[in-house]
């Protein structure tokens, strides 16, 4: 990749280290006449301290012209209309959007039209919080026209201008103030809180597959806890059949039960949905939130058996054990223990309970660990095997195979094709034809 002494000097010096694939970028675009400037969250979490995951480039050329300066790279227009080109150097996909202000938006998510501009503080002036709103080049250094800098130092979350003005814009921003203030453990500015209050109902236009990232990304987060809490009637609006539900239980304790989780989301999901467990219809309603949410039908359906298998015992030995995993699954029976384990200790349960879940978690693992059978896909002898031996096809067969399968998980008989067979004949002889 092509790079002068000055430049490399300019890199050395800068104060964000800035990737070469990126710099490669700002240098052509800076090479050829254009400003161009890394933008939004790399910005926000170099300053953070954290290594960004990508990178985004703001820039005073037009698409066409982006489109000239890279004519020897491979090009996607990813939203040509709005200004943005993507740019892949070495496998790395950079999106290089023009400066631009938005205009009007009348669906609370799209602006019905853009139009480019070449002053960089107007497009941060489109942003949505003063920490995604500050763009850098090696050459400008910061450009940080709404205080973000400051911001992010104090932990806080700002929209930038009118809050008021930026959640009617998109209100998937509400939900974004949220996700940033659980994942960043940032506070929300009381002007920024008191409007996404008062507009949360304009969430109800979001889509449903914006409104699952959001959530998920949510509630995997180190404060989610503390913004369910503070903002409890954001979730109820936007969750109606969870906040009828919820309006029952204590919050605080559900809070509770969230930070004593690991981050896993399904199990972060489950546990925001303990307000839908107590009952089949409440279970049902999760099923169909977690549906209507456009969540896939894997995490959908571990959810719900978690929410499903609450009351399963776990406490015990050999066969409770083996029940136990067979129920949930080798994936889930871990999670359903720290589920139990967090419930535990945001009741304040004694020490006896709390190691009665950790013995659980140990024999389960030995029971991994031992390769136990515990599906009947794993049973060591089949149907044909049977019907070799004398056995007719039907639903009686099918009855014999489950009551082998409970035999194996009672520990009255070994998955061995042979004990099973004798088994099977002892308590199940082939019906005389």
């Amino acid at each position: 990749m092509p790079s002068t002494k000055e430049n490399i000097q300019k890199k050395t010096e800068s104060f964000l280290y800035i990737p070469p694939h990126v710099d490669f970028v700002l240098d052509r675009l800076t090479d050829a006449g254009h400003e161009a400037f890394a933008v939004g969250g790399c910005v926000r979490d170099f300053l953070r301290g954290v290594v960004p995951h990508d990178y985004d480039v703001t820039t005073s050329a037009r698409p066409e012209q982006i489109h000239a300066v890279f004519a020897d790279c491979r090009l996607i227009d990813t939203g040509i209309a709005h200004g943005t080109v993507t740019v892949l150097v070495d496998g790395e996909p950079i999106e290089v959007t023009t400066y631009r202000i938005d205009g009007d938006y009348r669906d609370s998510r799209h602006p019905e039209s853009v139009s480019f501009t070449d002053d960089i503080e107007k497009d941060l002036a489109r942003r949505d919080f003063t920490m995604n709103a500050i763009a850098y080049s090696p050459l400008r250094a910061f450009c940080d026209p709404f205080g973000g800098r400051e911001d992010i130092a104090a932990g806080v979350i700002r929209a930038v201008g009118d809050p008021y003005a930026r959640f009617r814009e998109d209100a998937l921003r509400i939900l974004r103030a949220l996700r940033f203030s659980a994942v960043l453990d940032f506070g929300i500015e009381e002007e920024t809180s008191h409007a996404a209050l008062a507009l949360c109902p304009l969430l109800l236009h979001i889509s449903p597959e914006r409104v699952r990232v959001e959530l998920t990304k949510l509630l995997s987060g180190v404060a989610a806890p503390r913004v369910l809490l503070a903002y409890v009637e954001i979730f109820k609006t936007l969750l109606p059949a969870w906040g009828q539900a919820a309006s029952k239980w204590d919050l605080t304790a559900l809070a509770a039960v969230l930070s004593d989780l690991p981050s896993d989301p399904i199990l972060r999901l489950a546990a925001f949905l303990l307000p839908l467990s107590d009952t089949d219809q409440g279970r049902k309603a999760a099923h169909a939130l977690l549906t209507d949410l456009r969540f896939d039908n894997r995490t959908r359906d571990r959810v719900v058996k978690l929410l499903s298998h609450l009351s399963d015992p776990y406490e015990g030995e050999g066969a409770v054990l083996r029940r136990f995993l067979a129920g949930l699954g080798r994936e889930d029976a871990l999670l359903m223990l720290a589920l139990h384990r967090g419930m535990a200790e945001a009741a304040s349960a004694p020490p006896p309970a709390l190691s009665s879940i950790e013995k659980a978690r140990e024999g389960v693992l030995k029971i991994l660990e031992s390769g136990a059978c515990l599906t009947m896909a794993e049973l060591a002898l089949r149907g044909d095997d049977l019907i070799r031996e004398g056995y007719a096809p039907g639903r009686r067969l099918g009855e014999i195979l489950r009551a082998l399968f409970d035999a194996v998980l009672d520990g009255a008989c070994p998955n061995d094709a042979a004990a099973l067979l004798a088994y099977a004949k002892n308590h199940f002889p082939p019906q005389s034809k």
